[in-house]
């Protein structure tokens, strides 16, 4: 078979050409074709296109990958009955794709289906340990399940991989606290506040915790914050208020 880009010729059963790369196949150029237009009508944000083209792909050769991206745009369109129903159609081709699972897990949370998308969430960490946001999402979920002791071990386990991950410090805070361990509390609230001094709602955790620890004036400081960047924070004032009243009656 000779390859019409370069000319060279290739064996009668292959695909693509061995010298330059370019598809031998007239139903492998079409679908080569449709993934190329697909990929820039998603990289211009014009979804709905973006999903047509690669439903043309799908339609040609239907792949993991291809039913992935779909479910993909599909969650981003918040189409998620559609993308639950494709993100499956990808695990029936490549079970232990993990992305797909945490597609899934995506979009089952936000039918409200938390224990499904426990499971997924779950099986997207096994399969996959390094995948951080399945980490996260298996957490929040967790906790949005009322299984807080697992909420923190999840989280914890997340922060151990990174660090960085700041957000998890707030939920992690916020699992804690409900679960009447204070120091912890107090810890990953400062974390947050640590590496965002604009947070208010951190900084008005931050304060109730230090108020159940028994520091009162940390727990007035805090307040105060939240106060200069939400000045309109109705808790805050009035726990502002409750506490140096307590101070003025106590301490002077």
């Amino acid at each position: 078979m000779i390859c019409p880009v370069c000319k060279t010729k290739n064996p009668d059963n292959a695909n693509f050409c061995l010298s330059c790369g370019a598809a031998l196949n007239k139903e492998i150029e079409d679908f080569q074709k449709l993934v190329q237009n697909a990929t820039l009508f998603e990289n211009e944000g014009q979804l709905n296109e973006a999903v047509a083209e690669f439903l043309k792909a799908d339609k040609l050769k239907r792949t993991p990958d291809i039913s992935l991206h779909i479910g993909n745009l599909l969650y981003r369109l918040g189409k998620l009955d559609e993308s639950i129903e494709r993100f499956k159609l990808c695990l029936e081709l490549k079970p232990n794709q993990a992305g797909a699972h945490y597609g899934l897990g995506l979009a089952l949370y936000r039918k409200a289906r938390i224990t499904e998308a426990i499971q997924q969430f779950k099986k997207t960490i096994r399969i996959d340990e390094d995948f951080l946001l399945g980490y996260y999402w298996l957490g929040i979920s967790y906790y949005h399940h009322g299984e807080l002791a697992e909420a923190c071990t999840t989280l914890r386990q997340l922060l151990g991989k990174n660090p960085e991950f700041t957000i998890a410090y707030y939920h992690l805070g916020e699992a804690c606290a409900q679960l009447g361990n204070i120091e912890e509390t107090v810890k990953n609230f400062e974390k947050v506040v640590e590496h965002n001094q604009q947070d208010a709602p951190a900084f008005f955790q931050l304060g109730v915790a230090y108020y159940k620890k028994g520091e009162l004036d940390k727990a007035i400081k805090s307040f105060q914050k939240v106060l200069e960047l939400d000045p309109e924070h109705d808790r805050a004032k009035h726990n502002l208020k409750a506490l140096e009243d307590v101070r003025v009656h106590f301490f002077q």
